[in-house]
């Protein structure tokens, strides 16, 4: 087997991903019968325990053998934030859990999200949902879910973070507005899995660690996903060239979405 091939990835790393939400679940106050261990408070003011520094040790020794010569992105390891991606080798983008404060409160709503590129084309990218079981893997072009998705009747379009004026009042009936529902990393997974039809998301500190899987996820289902000017989402190191995203089923849709946002801003 070459290296890089999607069989490749996936046998390496969906194991490596199930044993990291394996690891998180294990001190996840949500059961009512865990606690998180070594909670600290980093520079910029965020939360981080010992459960997001140890999936993260599951994650880069997994990466780190599949891949020797790729280069790693990770939240929790500043000095790996000074690296320099290139086009000849793969750049693997890590949040080993993202949603920390919500993981640390007993919510469902956190993930592990691991995704590889290729200058500013993705190749392969997870992202696990350990609390909710929800499982999104993207490979190229093509995706697969477990479990399987069930598409509502009518799905929803998510905002997160802020509320755009008359975006109530300009979405179709089909598509009901949810305000919140979910964190940003939840509302734009239900859109690759087909369940919610779209979302607006305002950046607040997201880096390229928190959206590089969804972007891939999106893209790879045949929807769309742009920044706030409709242009493609660019990481540059872990730095994003958006203030918002907007994420649709259709060009109809995200084109409603950017007209209605355009007139916030």
């Amino acid at each position: 087997m070459l290296l890089g091939g999607a069989p490749y990835w996936s046998r390496g790393l969906v194991p490596a991903v199930d044993q990291a939400a394996a690891r998180l679940l294990s001190t996840w106050p949500g059961t009512g019968m865990a606690c998180p261990e070594n909670v600290r408070r980093k520079a910029d003011g965020t939360l981080v325990s010992a459960a997001d520094t140890d999936a993260e040790q599951i994650l880069v020794k997994a990466i780190t053998h599949l891949d020797p010569t790729g280069v790693i992105l990770t939240e929790e390891d500043p000095a790996t934030h000074q690296a320099n991606p290139n086009h000849r080798a793969l750049t693997w983008y890590i949040d080993p859990l993202d949603g920390t404060r919500q993981y640390l409160d007993g919510s469902a709503d956190f993930a592990i999200l691991v995704s590889a590129w290729r200058g500013q084309v993705p190749e392969f990218s997870i992202a696990s949902f350990p609390a909710a079981g929800v499982l999104a893997i993207a490979d190229r072009d093509q995706a697969t879910f477990r479990p399987a998705p069930q598409p509502p009747d009518q799905p929803p379009v998510h905002a997160c973070y802020f509320e755009p004026a008359a975006l109530r009042e300009r979405l179709p009936a089909r598509h009901p507005l949810l305000v919140d529902a979910f964190e940003s990393t939840r509302a734009l997974t239900e859109v690759a899995r087909g369940t919610a039809a779209g979302a607006v998301a305002e950046m607040c500190g997201h880096r390229a660690w928190d959206i590089a899987a969804l972007c891939h996820l999106i893209t790879a289902t045949g929807c769309h996903i742009t920044d706030e000017h409709g242009r493609p989402v660019r990481f540059e190191g872990p730095d994003v060239t958006a203030r918002y995203l907007v994420a649709a089923d259709t060009r109809d849709l995200h084109s409603l979405l950017l007209n209605t946002l355009e007139s916030t801003l």
